[in-house]
């Protein structure tokens, strides 16, 4: 199976406040970093595995994806409103691909991943230590560009 390690913050939702000011776009980045990862899912049969720290604010049972910082939520504070709202948004386009959450440690998760699937990570942080024939790590700041998606496509030989 080919499984999509994947990362959120700063990677596929990056942060409204930019050198230039406050953007507010960093959902409708989400939503476009999210129709791609839909298009690769669906195009090279591959399933999403959830290695951000997110895993800390997410369940995921019986293939359904589950938001558990409402206790924050209820703070009124902006970040959590919009944290919520990016989860919508995880759940809408990618539950039904999501096979598991991270156990907290994302060298663990990929290599764990490794003993049975490709795996292609996309993150910020730097992942490049994992050296295996079967994975490639994608490093992804914001968007998600043709030129990544090419890179992958040419990864998994398809």
């Amino acid at each position: 199976m080919r499984v999509l390690a994947l990362d959120i913050d700063d990677c596929i939702f990056p942060n409204d406040n930019t050198y230039i000011g406050r953007m507010d776009d960093s959902l409708t980045i989400l939503e476009m970093n999210l129709k791609r990862i839909v298009g690769m899912a669906e195009k090279y049969e591959m399933t999403v595995f959830i290695t951000s720290s997110w895993y800390s604010i997410l369940r995921f049972e019986r293939n359904k994806l589950y938001y558990t910082n409402y206790d924050a939520l209820g703070t009124h504070k902006e970040y959590y409103q919009h944290e919520y709202l990016a989860f919508l948004l995880l759940k809408k386009y990618l539950e039904p691909y999501i096979i598991g959450l991270s156990c907290g440690n994302r060298i663990t998760d990929i290599k764990t991943l490794l003993e049975e699937h490709t795996v292609v990570a996309l993150d910020d942080m730097d992942l490049s230590e994992i050296q295996e024939l079967h994975y490639l790590y994608v490093p992804t700041k914001g968007f998600i560009t043709n030129n990544m998606l090419y890179t992958i496509k040419k990864f998994l030989n398809v």
